[in-house]
């Protein structure tokens, strides 16, 4: 942009609103319009290198730091079971696989009732209270000691924890331009393997805790969901939902924040559920697209987190072996979903975004490849390790999806049903893929396996005609702008907070 903006007013922006968007008033539009009142101040590039580095501070860490606990909530159940929570909660067949279901179960079920309400309510408090309410949950869960009790509080725990992603991915997009999201939707959720590294250790230290009348397992849910309720009544008072509502932010840094989102052409935040932009949303074919990738995706969730610790328990590791093995992977998944977003984030990333999904597809398919076809033995143990280890590069690739989310669907509805499709498709997938684990065929679980090697394989194909899709529609956008004149500042402002769908803002480009 350029060394200064330039001065605006409410009055004009309102005036062009009713024509750039004739069917929406300005009340309407986006919440940006109601912040850039009266006159805006001209502001420098070094300015707004000081606001964004005052947002990545105090934004993108404390985002980290939540989504590494709630990783660690959810993940606890696996750990749990690895130290015997089968035997001892006396589970049989395939309960141990519904209950990994039953969470996502929950959190299908509320999906589209909390993506709604955090467009109601303001989003950072409405996503405090869930985080809270899974807190007091997964403490429940430390007295549970058979499948009926398990299956409740997992199912509540899905409903409570459905909001946290959806409601980052609208926080991200709120904050942060498009080109700067890959990097700092990379940063909340590479927590997912860096939280995985100190909490590998913790989990070691509570399986040594030999309490009368309280297994391990019990002691690994009752201090995870103590610390969690804890640190949510902290973030009550720290997560915003929007750069207007940001208490560390002054009135100037907020005038700056927003302004400097005009070029994502998504806008901020509207709070007003438009029915258009719903059928939009469900009549999309890139929307379904991406929908349906993250599903097959999704599909491999159980190769790559709920049964690590068992299928390295059947290589003939000892279980405090097996959780300590576990470390590795997570720590491969930090590093690869950082490298990868970084370089999206440079200059030489740009319009690589879905080269490097199909990219991280790749160890994938080599692992599942060695896990399934190598037969199991000691001179192929380490092999066998060294793939369980090479698929945490795969999770990159979910992390560019939902950067994709954030970045690639205009209007502010069109987003919120867009992301609930998303995220509706992930706990499908969620539910569907521990059943491919059968407990008769452990520690091996030929058909989970394979079923993850068809969804790698699956997903290269969809991402590179979703490519070609996406590009077709650029060059379609850059041909008719050729012919049109070009649009003033304020127009481009006006365009930018209209609250207009990506397929209404002829000057949206999708992000490849």
């Amino acid at each position: 942009m350029h060394d200064k903006t330039e001065v605006m007013t409410f009055e004009n922006a309102a005036s062009k609103a009713r024509k750039v968007a004739p069917a929406c008033n300005v009340q309407d539009g986006d919440l940006a319009l109601n912040v850039l009142q009266s006159h805006f101040e001209s502001y420098t590039k070094e300015e707004e290198k000081k606001v964004l580095r005052k947002i990545d501070v105090r934004l993108a860490l404390l985002m980290l730091f939540v989504n590494g606990i709630q990783f660690v909530d959810k993940l606890t159940i696996s750990q749990a079971a690895t130290y015997g929570l089968i035997q001892e909660a006396h589970l049989k067949g395939q309960e141990f696989s519904l209950l990994i279901s039953l969470f996502y179960i929950g959190y299908l079920v509320a999906q589209y009732p909390t993506n709604l309400l955090m467009q109601r309510f303001p989003t950072g408090r409405y996503l405090s209270i869930n985080f809270i309410l899974w807190g007091v949950v997964l403490t429940c869960t430390g007295a549970c000691t058979s499948f009926g009790s398990f299956a409740a509080v997992r199912f509540l725990l899905g409903v409570f924890e459905s909001c946290l992603n959806p409601g980052f991915i609208l926080i991200t997009s709120s904050f942060w331009k498009r080109e700067e999201q890959p990097l700092r939707i990379a940063l909340w959720y590479c927590a997912n393997g860096l939280i995985s590294i100190p909490s590998g250790f913790i989990f070691y230290g509570v399986a040594h805790i030999h309490s009368r009348g309280l297994y391990p397992y019990q002691w690994m849910f009752i201090i995870f969901g103590g610390f969690t309720v804890l640190f949510g009544i902290l973030l009550v008072y720290f997560l915003p939902d929007s750069p207007v509502s940001a208490p560390w932010l002054n009135e100037r840094e907020r005038l700056i924040a927003v302004e400097r989102l005009r070029t994502n052409q998504t806008g901020i935040k509207n709070s007003h559920h438009k029915w258009p932009q719903v059928k939009e949303a469900l009549t999309d074919i890139k929307v379904w697209m991406l929908v349906a990738g993250v599903f097959i995706h999704n599909m491999t969730n159980s190769l790559q987190t709920n049964f690590t610790g068992l299928i390295i328990k059947g290589f003939g590791y000892s279980t405090y072996d097996a959780v300590l093995l576990s470390i590795p992977s997570a720590a491969i998944f930090a590093f690869s979903v950082l490298l990868v977003s970084s370089f999206l984030s440079s200059r030489y990333g740009e319009g690589k975004r879905i080269f490097a999904i199909i990219g991280c597809y790749i160890p994938g398919v080599i692992s599942c490849a060695i896990l399934y076809a190598s037969p199991l033995s000691q001179s192929t143990k380490a092999l066998h390790l060294f793939a369980v280890f090479f698929i945490g590069v795969v999770a990159a690739s979910a992390g560019i999806m939902y950067s994709l989310l954030a970045s690639n669907i205009a209007g502010y509805t069109k987003k919120t049903v867009a992301g609930s499709m998303f995220f509706a498709s992930y706990c499908v997938a969620n539910i569907v893929s521990p059943q491919t684990f059968i407990a008769t065929q452990a520690p091996h679980y030929t058909t989970g396996i394979s079923t993850s090697l068809a969804c790698f394989c699956a997903n290269i194909v969809l991402f590179a005609v979703l490519y070609f899709v996406y590009a077709r529609a650029n060059a379609q956008r850059l041909a008719g702008r050729q012919e049109q004149p070009a649009d003033d500042m304020m127009d481009d402002t006006i365009h930018a907070f209209s609250d207009l769908t990506d397929l209404q803002n002829r000057h949206f480009v999708y992000k490849l």
